[in-house]
């Protein structure tokens, strides 16, 4: 109920300053709470954003809930399946984060779903920082990215031509996904069987909140 009316506020505050909704994206945690409030939300032309996905099960119940769009962190995927004695390098196209990203756009085409598949957080899938770009190359087609400026400088310096890795068409064909309706009890079960979706979940839950607090506390500290 608090994400309902802290999104409805942040949405009346746009429309006093003349900002449409359609220009406004509420996000929301991967939770089975907070997919729920983003499926109330999106009835009311309210369009969400998934954030915090590190699991496949995730990425099911935002699209199936008729979420806009999910940010999917490959980078952070991988680094939990390095800490969990995951090898310590990858392939791009093994990349933990690259394979998770890559089943959800999949599972999207094939589906029919029109939710965003948009990943951020990038890292090196084959550990050295000259390979910076592995991720995003690995992933490139898909249908939105958050890329930091600093890698997009790194692209703009690349010659060689850009190929396109996910296209609809061959990713639909390719998933061998059936379309599922997960409710809570296999929601919380897949979740936890995953190991990686709930671990980095609440470690990004608890940076959200401390940077919340550090935020309110500069503000008050001004009057």
């Amino acid at each position: 109920e608090q994400s309902l009316a802290r999104a409805r506020r942040i949405i009346d505050m746009y429309a006093a300053a003349g900002v449409p909704r359609e220009r406004v994206l509420i996000k929301l945690a991967g939770t089975w709470e907070g997919m729920q409030a983003a499926k109330q939300l999106q009835t009311e032309g309210i369009d969400c954003n998934i954030t915090l996905i590190f699991a496949f099960v995730q990425a099911i119940v935002a699209a199936q809930v008729g979420a806009r769009l999910i940010s999917p962190f490959p980078g952070r995927i991988l680094d939990w399946h390095k800490s969990k004695g995951g090898g310590p390098v990858y392939e791009p196209h093994d990349d933990p984060g690259v394979v998770m990203c890559r089943r959800t756009y999949e599972y999207y085409k094939k589906h029919g779903h029109d939710t965003i598949c948009m990943p951020a957080s990038w890292r090196p899938s084959r550990g050295d920082a000259a390979y910076a770009l592995d991720e995003i190359v690995a992933l490139a087609g898909t249908d939105r990215m958050t890329i930091p400026p600093p890698l997009l400088s790194k692209l703009a310096e690349i010659e060689e031509p850009l190929e396109r890795v996910l296209e609809p068409v061959a990713a639909a064909a390719a998933c061998k996904e059936p379309a599922s309706e997960i409710d809570e009890k296999t929601f919380r079960f897949m979740m936890t069987a995953d190991g990686c979706g709930p671990d980095k979940l609440g470690e990004g839950i608890r940076a959200f909140v401390k940077d919340t607090e550090a935020l309110e506390a500069a503000i008050r500290s001004k009057f």
